[in-house]
């Protein structure tokens, strides 16, 4: 055992053998390569996750708008039939101009036109709201059939929503 210890404070350490203190310049580089193309990955990711926040709020923001007109829509057509047209002869039509579809047509025309010029909240573009009617040529002809497009100035969709409404009235019909 003695002999080990005596072994080990007689070995000196070979002062011929370069000492290693740092990084190479090749080394320092590689380092540097490898930080910016994380940097570079990550800035990548947050613009196109920023780009895709975006484009969801303005789908949100044209999706609340079409359902703000449908409601308005949906209230006319209960509307339809009460006061002063309560006794409406569109139960037994023979044609898509004179049933209930075609008399809410005509009371949302009236009553409630659409806003078409929208600001949006997001940078305050401006985006038009469209709603296409189109009659039902189905017997009994109450179903009025919506069509909304939101686009924006360059005249992008942003959204395109496709729905029906029946009056109350027409489920009375015999």
């Amino acid at each position: 055992m003695f002999s080990q210890f005596t072994n080990f404070m007689i070995t000196k350490p070979n002062l011929h053998q370069p000492q290693h203190t740092g990084f190479t310049l090749v080394e320092v580089l590689v380092g540097l390569l490898v930080i910016t193309g994380f940097i570079s990955t990550a800035m990548q990711a947050l613009v196109t996750a920023t780009a895709f926040k975006v484009k969801g709020q303005e789908l949100s923001e044209a999706t609340t708008w079409i359902q703000e007109d449908i409601e308005r829509v949906r209230f006319e057509a209960k509307r339809l039939g009460l006061g002063e047209d309560v006794n409406l002869p569109a139960c037994q039509t023979l044609d898509n101009t004179s049933g209930y579809a075609a008399l809410l047509q005509a009371r949302i025309e009236q009553n409630a036109p659409v806003d078409t010029d929208k600001l949006s909240v997001i940078g305050n573009r401006p985006y038009t709201l469209t709603r296409t009617p189109t009659l039902s040529s189905d017997a009994p002809f109450n179903v009025l059939s919506l069509e909304y497009e939101v686009v924006s100035a360059d005249s992008i969709p942003i959204a395109i929503v496709q729905t029906k409404v029946i009056p109350d009235k027409s489920l009375e019909c015999p």
